[in-house]
């Protein structure tokens, strides 16, 4: 009886120190989320964030999506570039935004509605439509197009050298359309230096780029939609407490990818990875192997090296702006790549191709330059960034 006594009043601790842990743990967190799961690393990257810059930057300033009733809205309504080049527009019409004091609105529908894949976090750039009876004034901005060399220029020196805020103040709403850097140039404008250190606060400007600030400035802008976090933590699951070593092979025109431009230097990418990835192994504890590509054949070769080790995200491979417009997975496409956009900012080696998506991707990494190798086109091997 003695010992019976005894262990029920263990048991009974146990139950009451879970109850009271759980019970604490949802009155300082009422979202309890799984420590391997995409939602928990985010909130454990913005807190490791907002301490990185906390003593730097004034942060509050652009958490604050002004209330302004003038716009600047980046739109994405056709050709856009991939997501590494709307990723560079979205960043700078935010920072343009900042500066000019207007409210920042995203409104992409290309190849489907942005809100499938990602959704505000701090910023709430959801697009509204205004009345058009209320004839709101308006400037389109489009650089897009290579070929107008004149017409790019002429912004680019607008947003360098002259006061944007003043020229453009006539209108209501300015729409950019754009897969250049802006943000940069917009920070060291002579005209905007108050508005500059108000943002800045301690930073030095020379470090006030796109590249340093990314990391930030995106998850202050975005969270990923439940589609995109259910594709990744089917991964983060299955990886908990071990290496994730990530491959990006981006080898442009191909069967998979037939409307993508022709990289003829990359014919040798999959071998190269596949190649180092074995050396890699041998000097390291076994990794789990993460493979995304714009080549079926070239996530098939990998799955087939490494049968027992290696893993990818199941869904239909899309270019997001260079694809068959009659095809019925646009949408499932758009979630798939924007998982693995996700999944990339997990790994603890990273060894990709020459690529604005998954050079952005490895930016979110703690490290980002740590175990990061990427191919050489020259040479046809990998080297250490």
């Amino acid at each position: 009886m003695i010992v019976i006594s005894i262990l029920w009043i263990f048991v009974l601790s146990i139950i009451i120190t879970n109850s009271t842990v759980k019970s604490v743990s949802r009155i300082q967190n009422p979202i309890v989320t799984k420590p391997w799961t995409l939602l928990s690393r985010n909130n454990a990257r913005l807190d490791r964030l907002f301490k990185k810059y906390h003593s730097l930057l004034n942060i509050e300033a652009f958490k604050t999506n002004h209330l302004s009733n003038k716009t600047i809205i980046y739109s994405c309504q056709s050709f856009c570039g991939g997501w590494g080049d709307r990723l560079r527009g979205i960043m700078s019409a935010y920072v343009l935004a900042l500066l000019a004091n207007r409210r920042f609105m995203i409104d992409m529908n290309y190849p489907c509605e942005i809100s499938k894949v990602v959704q505000p976090n701090y910023i709430n750039w959801t697009h509204i439509k205004y009345d058009k009876s209320k004839n709101r004034s308006q400037l389109n901005i489009n650089t897009m197009r290579s070929w107008q060399t004149a017409y790019r220029g002429q912004i680019s020196d607008i947003i360098k050298s002259k006061n944007f805020v003043e020229v453009w103040s006539e209108y209501d709403d300015i729409s950019i359309s754009t897969n250049g850097d802006y943000m940069t140039p917009a920070l060291r404008n002579n005209y905007m230096k108050n508005r500059t250190r108000q943002l800045l606060g301690s930073m030095p400007l020379s470090h006030a780029t796109m590249q340093t600030l990314f990391d930030l400035l995106f998850e202050l802008l975005f969270k990923p939609s439940a589609l995109v976090r259910n594709r990744v933590d089917s991964i983060l699951a299955n990886v908990y407490h071990r290496h994730l070593l990530c491959l990006h092979i981006r080898v442009g025109k191909n069967p998979t990818n037939p409307f993508d431009h022709a990289f003829t230097a990359r014919v040798n990418t999959t071998q190269a990875m596949i190649d180092f990835t074995d050396d890699y192994i041998l000097n390291k504890s076994l990794p789990v192997i993460f493979v995304t590509s714009d080549s079926g054949q070239a996530v098939s070769d990998v799955l087939q090296h490494y049968p027992n080790s290696s893993m990818t995200i199941v869904g239909p491979i899309l270019h997001i702006d260079r694809f068959d417009r009659r095809s019925s997975t646009l949408c499932d496409g758009f979630i798939k790549a924007i998982a693995d956009f996700y999944l990339l900012g997990e790994c603890q080696t990273s060894i990709l191709s020459n690529s604005g998506f998954s050079s952005w991707a490895n930016r979110r990494r703690e490290h980002p330059y740590q175990d990061f190798y990427s191919y050489n086109e020259k040479l046809r091997a990998i080297r250490k960034n």
